[in-house]
């Protein structure tokens, strides 16, 4: 690899992973490391944490709710009046969107159920 090559693969990655840094929480008071991430010791800690979820839950369903909403737009924006074939770039969108609602719907559900478990586990500490 060339010298001007490397310096712009350099350039390129500083950016990258300096944003990865930024949108990292910061790890919780108690917690201890394991890896690269931080897991929850204290009631305290499974609190923020389910908290977290909890915001997660509902960004992805306000995602969801965008994307079903753009999928009925491109549905009804190239309707076929006569009952033939319907724009098939319009058809492709609508696909695209409800896959991504599909998608958040999901990754809304996982967070619930995340934001539960933590709920649970900061109970069960606050009760010792």
């Amino acid at each position: 690899m060339s010298s001007r090559a490397l310096l712009l693969a350099l350039a390129l990655a500083i950016p990258i992973s300096s944003a990865v840094a930024q949108t990292s929480p910061p790890p919780a008071a108690g917690a201890k490391e394991a890896g690269a991430r931080m897991l929850p010791v204290t009631a305290e800690d499974h609190t923020a944490m389910a908290r977290s979820y909890e915001q997660k839950t509902a960004d992805w369903r306000k995602e969801a709710a965008f994307h079903r909403e753009m999928a009925a737009a491109y549905k009804a924006s190239h309707p076929d009046p006569k009952g033939g074939a319907r724009n098939a770039e319009a058809v492709k969108m609508e696909k695209h969107c409800m896959a991504i609602v599909k998608d958040a719907e999901k990754l809304a559900s996982d967070a619930e159920w995340s934001a539960r478990y933590h709920h649970e586990r900061a109970k069960e500490l606050q009760a010792k």
